[in-house]
């Protein structure tokens, strides 16, 4: 398993995205199950952080955020951490995840920002959809 000590940085991951079928995604364009699976996935994945979030705020650990990585990857466990500014920025779109460097998928989400620690992913398409419709924020309680 890669340490977060690994991720740092633009070097390439050695680290590969594979669907549930075992397939690995190309540049060319997924199909439509394909791609909701991922935000499926990666919204899984948001939840379990907005429960961390929420235990970090009642433990009043508020100054750094542990994360799981947000990527789509079925068997990826790693973290990553985070300010609270960053985590509520990050947030502040439903599409967006936070992923370790490598762990992006260009057929189904972009880079919108990146640092020495994590990249920001913009889902689209089918994956988009799928991460709006099960965004926790979002949902009526």
């Amino acid at each position: 398993m890669r340490g977060l000590s690994d991720a740092v940085g633009d070097e390439p991951s050695d680290h590969q995205t594979r669907f549930r079928d075992g397939g690995f995604p190309t540049h060319q364009e997924v199909p439509n199950e394909q791609a909701r699976e991922v935000g499926r996935h990666q919204s899984l994945f948001r939840e379990v952080n907005e429960r961390i979030d929420e235990l970090a705020e009642a433990f009043e650990l508020r100054d750094e955020v542990p994360i799981l990585c947000e990527c789509a990857t079925t068997d990826c466990d790693e973290r990553i951490v985070l300010t609270q500014a960053e985590y509520d920025d990050l947030r502040r779109s439903p599409t967006h995840f936070a992923v370790l460097p490598g762990h992006e998928i260009p057929t189904v989400e972009r880079v919108v920002e990146r640092n020495e620690r994590f990249i920001v992913v913009e889902k689209f398409g089918e994956s988009g959809r799928a991460a709006i419709e099960l965004d926790p924020r979002r949902r009526v309680r």
